[in-house]
């Protein structure tokens, strides 16, 4: 009798046992450099919750379509983890392989009545698992997200550049190594090529305001980047990778 009391304990105890995840995020300062070191410190955080999230809790989609002047730019399906994720201990930081990486360890854990309050407030949204994995595979078809990579320029001087185009619509450029960037308006689209106006909100007196970009998509993780002058002569080119 003893022994059956203890594997019905063990079996009841599994049933309702906390989900636990370790999850390890690497971010590198230079793609900040409007940030102090605390607060990327508090980006990787974040960063490496969010990951926990969805490992935790999985992924649900939601729809929208992104309208700008009336005209239809992108139908974007966003992919979105929420629910209450606790830490165990303290985060643990350390520097990464490359020049201003930092790295951050998380112990992410979510109770058994997390879980079940997440799972109740899905049901009574009308959450539906069914073909998720076609529409994650659309989320990537798009351009939005972050893409980042090294361009080389036509006098022969490089630099880092992070592209970042919203679910809104909303684009913006920063160039590292220059310390300038701006927004990015788009002029043509289509679904492997996106053409943006550039235009400087800083850094006026270290790169050239008003050039056009062009991003030409190789796969759904990987864009040609493309700088052209007014005439449309080629002035920079690289590769940017978008961010998981």
């Amino acid at each position: 009798m003893r022994y059956l009391f203890i594997i019905i304990t063990f079996f009841f105890a599994l049933a309702f046992a906390d989900k636990t995840v370790v999850k390890t995020v690497t971010i590198n300062q230079m793609f900040y450099p409007e940030k102090s070191f605390v607060q990327v410190k508090e980006i990787a955080l974040q960063e490496a919750k969010s990951a926990a999230a969805k490992e935790i809790y999985g992924e649900f989609l939601t729809s929208e379509t992104v309208m700008f002047n009336g005209k239809i730019l992108d139908d974007v399906i966003r992919e979105e983890s929420s629910g209450i994720v606790r830490i165990k201990g303290e985060p643990k930081f350390r520097n990464g392989e490359k020049f201003g990486d930092i790295v951050v360890t998380i112990e992410a854990f979510a109770t058994d009545e997390d879980l079940q309050n997440m799972a109740m407030q899905r049901e009574s949204e009308g959450f539906s698992i069914d073909g998720i994995d076609d529409k994650i595979a659309q989320i990537k078809q798009g351009f939005y997200g972050t893409w980042k990579g090294f361009i080389m320029k036509s006098g022969g001087s490089s630099s880092d550049v992070i592209v970042k185009i919203t679910n809104s619509g909303k684009a913006t450029i920063n160039y590292i190594a220059s310390n300038c960037g701006g927004d990015l308006i788009v002029q043509q689209k289509s679904s492997t090529m996106i053409k943006f106006r550039q235009k400087l909100n800083y850094g006026w007196q270290r790169c050239t305001d008003k050039l056009f970009v062009v991003l030409k998509k190789v796969n759904d993780t990987q864009s040609l980047f493309m700088q052209l002058d007014e005439e449309g002569i080629e002035v920079a080119k690289g590769t940017l990778y978008r961010e998981e």
